[in-house]
């Protein structure tokens, strides 16, 4: 066995028929690697650097602009305040409402020229109940220009006290005024107009940030009326759509970052675009790039040099190691050791070789052992293998349950959420019916007939329990794709405190439509405290078996008097015990013992998946309880279910134990 080492030793001329890179010395073939795992390092982390400082930059402007949007709202919602209020005042001056009523319009211009010198307002304006003009104040670079302020007015002549922003015809630029209403005797006998004009200046004045130029514009109906953004006055541009985060946009070749919000509380179809450029963190991301570009190339001749140490250390023991092996190999001298050179894992290469050359012929008598232990081996697999094979068609069985369950729940889920809506939007209806019928209690015949056609009382008595009995048909739906979903997995429902008789009721009124006939149901509760368990599971458990109690005592066309009786009680310390019992035939003994086997059925084809008990003993263990059957034939059977009030943490599941009765 050792000396077949030499034939593969010896191939060793064939590896000029390999790639070079494996004949390059075995240096550059530990550089190399090297050299290459640093550079693409040092890429990474530049190239994620680069992108989070970027990301970085451009989040803080996004929240500065975000910020200097909500400063400029808070703004104008101040200034506008505050015009309506001086448009109030001024509204409700006496000397105002008597010049008015006398058209005194000396008097009634001294007494606005006072406000508007105290206010600094380059507009104040005054109409009477048409809307003419009475006194009209502008400031000298308003002399000639047309304000479209006549829906302030109206406004202000329907009693309005608001505030709004007036374009200037054929310039983006406009004033910003607050109007209210002159009332004598709460009758409207004209209007009040003040304001002045949205400057640059005063737009600057909202700029949170003195080192970097934030620029506004304000739109009304999708036209521009204000802005201090120079490019933008000069260009047709129509005005953005609203929306809650920022975006970033290109204009004249340069990138800005723009917030859009309305201002409803000033005018109608007011919207403010904030802009801030990003030329500033543009320049700064440049740096930064420069600078991680050096710091690459830094890194790349600092790794070389490394690298070239590294394969120096590493490679030099371990060719004199390789020299010596061959020697052992060519000149088939294998009784004595490799010299054991110096360094820690090169050195105890050397001894795991040694130990190799001693342990050949060691591991070839083992191995006629091994071979017996693999035959014997392969004789318990084929023992097994129908074993699993019966496991793998369970596994698929549960993952086809599982996608059957999802798809019958979706449409399901949307049925019966509609039913609560449909539900409230028909007793709404028959509500307003009613409410018209008390109201107009003499109705005409053609209503009259189509009364008593569709048969209206009975139909407003009926159509509750329709929907009524469709939610309940939903639920038993969902109560079919809960089961699938709980028998392909029980571990997804959240466990915690219940009352247990909510839970046999909920089912007894699920039951309802197939114990009603002929059934009788008598329940005896005791007192219990709130058992933490998973409520869905637990509610199958007591329709599978109460469900089953129904169906044999349904098949028993000749027993006279049918009952299923429910008892709950406190057992022990931490237990409570809930009891169904049915008084019909009972449950034959060798059948018994399969009752909780998967998809194993007494019923017809057709009437059972045998899946039901198998579930309920599965959720049972899970809740570290147990199931009892006890049954006497021709006298009925009873179902004891075991649960802990609340289960120990280990979550140890408790077998289901199966008793019979003679």
């Amino acid at each position: 066995m050792v000396k077949n080492i030499k034939p593969a030793i010896d191939r060793k001329n064939s590896s000029a028929k390999s790639p070079a890179y494996f004949r390059l010395p075995l240096s550059v073939k530990i550089i190399v690697p090297f050299l290459g795992v640093s550079v693409s390092m040092l890429l990474l982390v530049i190239h994620t650097v680069k992108i989070g400082f970027a990301n970085t930059l451009e989040k803080g402007v996004r929240d500065q602009v975000e910020n200097q949007a909500v400063l400029a709202v808070r703004d104008f919602k101040s200034r506008s305040s505050q015009l309506t209020m001086q448009a109030k005042l001024l509204s409700e001056e006496p000397e105002v409402i008597r010049a008015i009523e006398k058209k005194d319009t000396d008097i009634l211009r001294q007494d606005i020229l006072s406000l508007q010198t105290t206010f600094k307002l380059d507009l104040v304006k005054v109409v009477d109940a048409r809307g003419d003009i009475v006194v009209e104040l502008r400031e000298q670079w308003l002399t000639g220009k047309n304000s479209i302020d006549s829906a302030a007015i109206n406004s202000a002549l329907k009693g309005l006290e608001k505030s709004n922003f007036v374009s200037i015809d054929g310039k983006p630029q406009a004033l910003l005024v607050g109007f209210a209403p002159i009332r004598n005797n709460n009758t409207i006998m004209g209007a009040v107009l003040v304001g002045y004009l949205v400057t640059d200046e005063q737009l600057q004045q909202i700029n949170i940030d003195t080192n970097n130029q934030n620029y506004f514009a304000i739109f009304q109906s999708g036209e521009l009326i204000a802005t201090n953004f120079p490019e933008l006055r000069s260009k047709a541009w129509s005005a953005p759509t609203p929306k809650k985060s920022t975006t970033k946009i290109d204009f004249e070749r340069l990138s800005y970052i723009m917030q859009t919000v309305e201002m409803p509380e000033i005018g109608d179809s007011i919207t403010l675009a904030v802009f801030n450029p990003m030329a500033t963190a543009q320049q700064t991301q440049l740096t930064l790039s420069q600078r991680l570009d050096s710091f690459f190339w830094g890194g790349v001749i600092l790794a070389t040099i490394v690298g070239a140490v590294v394969s120096r250390i590493i490679g030099k023991p371990i060719l004199d190691l390789t020299q010596n092996v061959n020697w052992m190999a060519n000149n088939e001298y294998f009784s004595g050791k490799v010299p054991i050179p110096s360094g820690y894992e090169v050195g105890q290469l050397a001894e795991a070789f040694n130990l190799m050359i001693e342990q050949v012929e060691k591991r070839d008598r083992t191995l006629n052992l091994q071979l017996h232990q693999l035959k014997q081996t392969l004789h318990d697999l084929k023992n097994t293998q129908s074993q699993l094979i019966q496991a793998e068609k369970m596994s698929g069985l549960g993952l086809m349950m599982a996608g059957i369950a999802h798809e019958i729940n979706n449409p399901v889920n949307f049925i019966y959420g509609n039913l609560c809506h449909a539900n409230q939007y028909t007793t709404d209806l028959l509500r307003l019916v009613a409410l018209y019928q008390q109201e107009y209690p003499n109705a005409s015949a053609p209503i009259q007939d189509c009364i008593e056609e569709i048969e209206l009382y009975f139909l407003a008595e009926d159509l509750s329990k329709l929907l009524s009995s469709m939610k309940m048909g939903t639920e038993r739906i969902k109560q079919i794709v809960l089961s699938l979903r709980n028998f392909s997995r029980l571990d997804e429902a959240e466990m915690k405190p219940v009352d247990i008789h909510e839970g046999i009721d909920s089912t007894l009124l699920i039951l309802n439509s197939q114990i009603k006939t002929g059934i009788t149901v008598i329940k005896n509760y005791g007192k219990l405290p709130l058992v933490e368990c998973y409520p869905s599971q637990l509610n199958q458990v007591f329709m599978n078996i109460t469900a089953n109690a129904a169906d044999a005592l349904l098949s028993k066309t000749n027993q006279p008097i049918k009952q299923i009786k429910i008892s709950t009680e406190i057992v022990g310390v931490n237990q409570v015990v809930v009891k169904i019992r049915d008084n019909g035939t009972g449950i034959d003994p060798d059948v018994i013992n399969r009752l909780f086997d998967p998809f194993f059925t007494t019923k017809p084809v057709g009437k059972g998946t045998g899946l039901g008990l198998s579930i309920s003993y599965q959720i049972i263990a899970q809740h570290q309880g147990k199931i009892e059957v006890n049954s006497v034939i021709g006298k009925g059977a009873e179902f004891a279910i075991y649960l802990p009030v609340k289960p120990s943490s280990e979550k140890a599941l408790v077998s289901g134990g199966v008793k019979t009765a003679s």
